[in-house]
């Protein structure tokens, strides 16, 4: 390409891109189904709060910290209390096999967790809670966690609508 042709593009890129970036507004930012969060600067899901929360049909939010706290500790299959979903505010507080303590992201944090079971698999977290890998999250504050953690089965919606895969 010549020197002149060059310059005709470059002329022409310089007078149209104000023009072009006037083309992208708060209705057009975000693709379908999704929302622009400007403390991210990214584009999230509808019913999924900045904050990580999912929205409800009242429109208020329920956040990972709430379930965390409401969800009851399991017993195994023996009826052994496994420890999981006791609160928790570092790893050496959880007993049993739950032995990681899972705190919520989102909140602050000195606020209590909850003891979770680390590489688990579904059969481990019993009902009220789901096996969910975080690794792959938008939010860098969920790949800390180990790569398999049971989270209360209230929090899936949540958790997959970041990136992380829930069983």
């Amino acid at each position: 390409m010549s020197i002149p042709a060059r310059r005709t593009i470059a002329v022409f890129v310089a007078i149209a891109s104000p023009s072009l970036a006037a083309c992208v507004t708060e209705s057009n930012r975000c693709t379908p189904g999704f929302k622009y969060a400007p403390q991210y600067d990214a584009c999230l899901q509808e019913g999924v709060d900045a904050d990580g929360g999912v929205a409800s049909d009242a429109g208020d939010t329920a956040n990972t910290k709430d379930a965390l706290a409401d969800a009851p500790p399991p017993a195994d299959a023996s009826g052994a209390d496994t420890g999981l979903g006791n609160a928790c505010n570092a790893s050496s507080d959880c007993t049993g096999r739950a032995s990681f303590c899972l705190k919520d992201p989102t909140a602050d944090p000195t606020d209590p967790g909850i003891c979770s079971i680390p590489d688990c698999t579904a059969a481990d977290c019993t009902s009220g809670y789901s096996c969910c890998d975080c690794t792959a999250a938008v939010l860098a504050s969920l790949t800390a966690w180990p790569a398999g953690v049971c989270a209360p089965s209230s929090n899936m919606s949540t958790l997959t609508a970041v990136g992380c895969k829930c069983l």
